[in-house]
């Protein structure tokens, strides 16, 4: 990924301060007070490989699973660069460490439990904008589990595609999950960020927004590890943005962005996903370091297990939100829903392949706009059966 300094810089000071917040339990909220109250290249070969179930739908590590704990002894993979149980980045520098760290700021301007003032607002959408900061990476980003849009017989780019042409709006429409970035969080972000701003706006629209705004930075973070692992088939460094995405560059026992809300919920759910982060800096040490990797085999069995974890991850973020909608009311109970409907909606698919009935259920429940009509036990056997973890 390319260097930011600019970004980098102006959230230093966000990343110094957020570092040593972390514990190592449970608290029950990951974000202290959050609602509590350029072009990517087409990976040609990640349709038919990115769309297959995941390999181990609980937290619990498969028998093919690369577990680093004792020096990785206890698995089937040979030895690698990640068996000391830390990661070894391709580069010193990491971009995505300052995106993440942006997001931190946001958080902190926006999560906070209460209805942010529009300047606040202004505020988060300047760390959003940075220059190739997260909205450069959201107006780009695709979803590398779906098969790339398809332009006269050939892989395109999602955001080279100009949605006021009939065609190119064409193929945009009909490849809207793959193209999630420009047809899905972009357009919400932008709204959300807009409403928050209108000085007349009332306190329950601003509270929404920042939901809205929290679930789609999440349902980001989540996409952006998955696709940066799979982009690191032929760009070695697209693994240390994996790492980041979901770390913040932070170590097992911390974590930023995604690795705070995950940790601070479920502590065996965060180490699933570090094993599986060491998983795929593992396979691209024995793949080819220093050149494209060819056993797409063991990369699908590294990046299955991490999506697997993954997964876990976000569903832990949403059954706990779902306890919360069922036991709050007004304007704390419409919040949660609000970031429900935006990170959702991200385990339908899985779900899909492991147990359709349990994604029908999702399905519908998600697709209530008044949290008051929602079954709040429904979807949270769907979601609890379709992502165990004991």
């Amino acid at each position: 990924m390319n260097r930011t300094p600019a970004l980098a810089s102006s959230v230093l000071a966000v990343l110094g301060a957020l570092a040593t917040a972390v514990t190592g339990c449970k608290t029950g909220d990951p974000f202290p007070g959050a609602d509590a109250a350029a072009t990517d290249a087409v990976v040609l070969d990640a349709g038919p490989d990115a769309v297959m179930p995941d390999a181990n739908p609980a937290c619990v590590p498969g028998p093919d699973d690369y577990r680093p704990e004792a020096g990785s002894i206890n698995d089937t993979w040979p030895a690698c660069i990640s068996d000391d149980g830390e990661y070894h980045p391709f580069d010193v520098s990491i971009s995505t460490v300052a995106r993440v760290g942006a997001f931190e700021a946001i958080a902190g301007l926006l999560f906070t439990g209460v209805a942010p003032a529009p300047s606040a607002f202004t505020d988060a959408r300047v760390q959003y904008a940075l220059d190739g900061g997260l909205e450069s990476r959201v107006a780009r980003r695709e979803d590398e589990h779906y098969p790339p849009a398809m332009k006269a017989g050939l892989p395109v780019a999602c955001n080279t595609l100009d949605p006021m042409l009939a065609e190119d709006a064409a193929i945009l429409a009909a490849n809207r999950d793959r193209c999630v970035g420009p047809m899905v969080l972009q357009p919400l972000l932008n709204q959300a960020f807009a409403t928050g701003q209108i000085a007349t706006a009332a306190p329950r629209v601003r509270r929404l927004a920042a939901a809205q705004i929290e679930g789609a930075l999440l349902r980001f973070l989540y996409t952006s590890v998955h696709k940066e692992a799979i982009t690191c088939t032929s760009v070695q460094r697209d693994c240390d943005s994996m790492y980041a995405y979901y770390t913040g560059g932070q170590p097992r026992s911390g974590g930023l962005g995604l690795a705070r809300a995950v940790r601070g919920l479920d502590l065996e759910a965060h180490d699933r996903v570090w094993d599986g982060i060491l998983g795929a800096r593992c396979w691209r040490d024995l793949d080819n370091p220093a050149g494209v990797a060819m056993d797409l085999a063991l990369r699908d069995r590294a990046i299955g297990q991490l999506d697997a974890a993954l997964l876990r991850g976000v569903a832990v973020l949403v059954l706990d939100r779902v306890g919360r909608l069922a036991t709050s009311s007004g304007d704390e109970r419409a919040a949660h829903w609000e970031l429900l409907r935006v990170l959702g909606p991200t385990l339908v698919r899985e779900a899909g392949v492991r147990a359709p009935d349990r994604a029908a259920v999702m399905n519908a429940e998600l697709g209530k706009t008044d949290p008051a009509t929602v079954d709040a036990e429904s979807l949270r056997a769907a979601i609890a059966g379709t992502f165990p973890c004991p």
